[in-house]
């Protein structure tokens, strides 16, 4: 059997110009490697303070989750605040799982930018 040419309505997917290993002074022309530095530890600050800020929002979470539990409900009511309880469902099928015709007209793709930033190793500043 001949291999199937691309589903309809699947547009190719762009690579970005920027690959493993290239510094951003070579992509961009600029050596303004000072003010990409503060852009980058901004960032890096604002992902730590977002973590412990997803820390507590959890351990309320659960503390609220108990709570209903041990009243045996799935709402909450207090002077100012309403919480309920829901169950969510999502389906979905797997490559694996269905014919190659079937996959192929209806498969749906979605592309996005996604960008990754890492504290390096030894370069970590101690907070005053």
């Amino acid at each position: 059997m001949p291999p199937k040419g691309k589903a309809k309505g699947k547009a190719a997917v762009k690579k970005d110009p920027i690959t493993k290993g290239t510094t951003v002074a070579s992509v961009s022309g600029s050596n303004d490697d000072a003010a990409l530095e503060e852009v980058l530890r901004k960032w890096c600050e604002a992902k730590e303070r977002e973590a412990e800020a997803h820390k507590e929002v959890e351990a309320c979470k659960t503390k609220v989750e108990a709570e209903m539990m041990k009243r045996g409900t799935d709402s909450l009511k207090t002077e100012s605040y309403e919480v309920t309880k829901r169950t969510q469902s999502r389906e979905s099928v797997g490559k694996a799982d269905l014919p190659a015709d079937i996959w192929a007209t209806y498969a749906k793709s979605s592309s996005f930018t996604v960008l990754a930033l890492k504290e390096l190793a030894g370069k970590k500043k101690k907070k005053a």
